[in-house]
């Protein structure tokens, strides 16, 4: 079980004889930047890199959920001049983007935990897990589980 399983099995209440033991973690919210715009390569160099990490860390927290819990889903956008992919739990999403536009590229992250007014983008791969649990974390709050 990868460090980020055993944080969903943890969030999720599995009983902690059947999670590997980890150094305490409080659920933060995930690390972000100012937007800035960069060269065309290293912005899709790094939205392609983060959207394969989405991929791995979906796909692991879907398998500790299993049939009990609902799932997080993960959806590409094929757009003209923008890579971009949502992340969904329940009824909260965020969205990471880049667009591209006279030979640089822009990161952007939106979705309804994140209100700045000015254009932030994850502060790297890192903050992909907090950026799910938060998610996830929202998702129960606001709405009851599914499972009986």
């Amino acid at each position: 079980m990868t460090p980020f399983m055993t944080r969903v099995a943890e969030f999720v209440g599995t009983p902690a004889d059947e999670v590997p033991q980890l150094a305490e973690r409080r659920s933060t919210l995930p690390e972000t930047r100012i937007s800035r715009r960069v060269a065309t390569g290293t912005g899709a160099d790094r939205h392609v890199a983060l959207r394969s990490l989405a991929e791995q860390y979906v796909c692991e927290a879907n398998a500790v959920l299993g049939a009990d819990h609902d799932h997080l889903d993960l959806v590409d956008e094929p757009l003209p001049n923008e890579l971009a992919f949502t992340v969904t739990f329940r009824d909260h999403g965020a969205r990471c983007s880049t667009t591209f536009a006279d030979g640089r590229a822009f990161g952007r992250l939106v979705g309804d935990l994140f209100d700045e007014e000015e254009a932030r983008e994850l502060e790297g791969p890192d903050a992909l897990p907090d950026l799910l649990v938060q998610l996830m974390e929202a998702g129960m709050e606001a709405t009851p589980t599914t499972s009986a």
